[in-house]
């Protein structure tokens, strides 16, 4: 997925799933720059069997807060996001 920031602040981002053992997100955080986009890959990890349903219940949030001018992604910390905690179902 491709995350536009439109604004004139720094963005910082963080992206979350129900099954991290299942999928592999890459970067899972980071900073946005004014103006400018980031790329965000998510893959399914190989799977030994499939769901006996065929269903998938897993979900994901994307979280996203302004940071602090020339914030880089170390200075994320679990307290930055900590107000944006959406939980699952």
């Amino acid at each position: 997925m491709q995350l536009t920031n439109k604004t004139d602040q720094y963005v910082a981002f963080k992206v979350k799933t129900t099954n991290p053992k299942k999928y592999c997100v890459r970067p899972n955080a980071g900073i946005v720059l004014p103006g400018s986009t980031c790329n965000v890959t998510v893959t399914m990890q190989a799977q030994k069997e499939s769901p006996l349903d065929m269903r998938c219940k897993d979900k994901f949030v994307l979280q996203s807060v302004v940071a602090e001018h020339g914030a880089m992604s170390k200075d994320i910390t679990p307290k930055m996001v900590h107000s944006l905690l959406i939980p699952f179902d």
